[in-house]
């Protein structure tokens, strides 16, 4: 199987140019085709001599998910997407859209998955439910990135790109249209979340890759807090992210405040209680100076009581951190439905009267089966 650019490195970029009898701006070039979002293929990149382009083309890959069922949510801010791997397995991305407010900037965000499947099986999740597969390599976890950048640059059309060949590309910006990022404000993505399919740190040297290209102004230029890493709770490896180069956010999937909950609704529990798990957070801040937040979908009568509220605002009391209250995403789940709304406000209350920092978010797409896995899920039970 051919190398995919993708997975290289600059230096490693630089050498292959170099074993094709090319100078070194021409690995410059190449990565500007494709982070600006202009090349759906090595053939697009028209300011490459042709011949090199060929001899490129057969002996590295650009490309290689294919998009294979696409959705939009009913308000059009919400974009969920299934792509084929080159082994005929299948990972989702979404793309979000949040108009800016008097509080908060416009923001354009891509959640990006990280495995074919998950270990953790959470018991309200439908990726969970799936089983683990196999973990995603650093170029499939960016062109999932990559593939929402192309889709803004054609003007919102289908993108290029992936083993298809008779897919519309759209608009191409011209070779001068290129040659520098464009201002955070102009670009086509703001936010990268890893929160979709498989947990971020059990694929811990990819998703670093991942994170590195991102950030690189060579890549997609993304600044660290900017990008987000998801996470139920993987004690050794949030301490092992805490004493990286790039300080990223760190989102903890945290749903519940007593170890007899969370065993019930995040199995890995059993093995990183609480009492492990928070400390963990608490030096990743202090090591990074980046407060964690902690999400905490609300299901109706199992992790939404005043006492849970009650012992999550003590669990974190004194702690520089922010909680998102969000109400679970409705599944064909019997057991976890979302929480009512004056259960939500009840909860949320008891929080703010605590000094507890915290934001009630809406799920997104639930029209179009945005939540991790479902769209996947779905699609595995038809060929069933």
């Amino acid at each position: 199987m051919k190398p995919q650019l993708l997975e290289s490195s600059y230096s490693e970029l630089v050498e292959t140019v170099a074993s094709l009898g090319q100078p070194r701006y021409r690995a410059d070039q190449i990565l500007k085709w494709v982070w600006g979002g202009a090349a759906s293929s090595i053939d697009d990149m028209t300011d490459l001599p042709a011949g090199f382009r060929q001899k490129l083309a057969a002996s590295c890959r650009l490309f290689t998910l294919e998009p294979i069922e696409e959705r939009v949510s009913r308000d059009g801010q919400t974009r969920k997407v299934l792509f084929q791997l080159e082994d005929g397995k299948s990972v989702e991305s979404a793309h979000m859209t949040y108009e800016a407010t008097e509080s908060s900037r416009e923001r354009r965000t891509v959640c990006v998955s990280t495995q074919v499947g998950c270990s953790i099986r959470c018991s309200f999740c439908a990726t969970g439910q799936q089983g683990f597969e196999r973990n995603l390599r650093t170029g499939e976890i960016l062109e999932q990135v990559l593939y929402f950048v192309r889709l803004a640059q054609a003007g919102g059309r289908k993108a290029g790109g992936g083993r298809s060949t008779g897919e519309p590309r759209g608009a191409r910006p011209t070779p001068s249209e290129t040659v520098s990022s464009p201002p955070a404000a102009r670009r086509p993505l703001t936010n990268v979340v890893f929160m979709g399919m498989g947990e971020p740190l059990a694929n811990y040297e990819a998703v670093k890759g991942a994170i590195a290209r991102l950030n690189s102004s060579r890549g997609l230029g993304l600044g660290a807090r900017l990008i987000t890493v998801s996470t139920v709770g993987l004690v050794p490896q949030i301490q092992r992210l805490a004493k990286e180069d790039i300080h990223v956010e760190l989102a903890v999937s945290l749903h519940a405040a007593s170890d007899r909950v969370r065993n019930l609704l995040v199995p890995v529990n059993k093995r990183y209680p609480l009492a492990k798990l928070i400390p963990a957070c608490r030096e990743y801040l202090e090591a990074t100076g980046r407060r964690p937040t902690f999400e905490y979908a609300l299901f109706n009568g199992i992790n939404d009581s005043l006492d849970q509220a009650g012992k999550l605002a003590e669990l974190l009391t004194g702690f520089e951190c922010h909680v998102n209250l969000i109400p679970g995403n409705p599944t064909p789940s019997k057991e976890f439905r979302p929480s009512v709304a004056r259960r939500v406000a009840a909860f949320q209350r008891e929080l703010t009267e605590a000094g507890i920092s915290n934001t009630l978010r809406q799920s997104r797409g639930a029209d179009i089966e945005a939540g991790c896995g479902q769209l996947r899920s779905r699609r595995l039970q038809r060929q069933d």
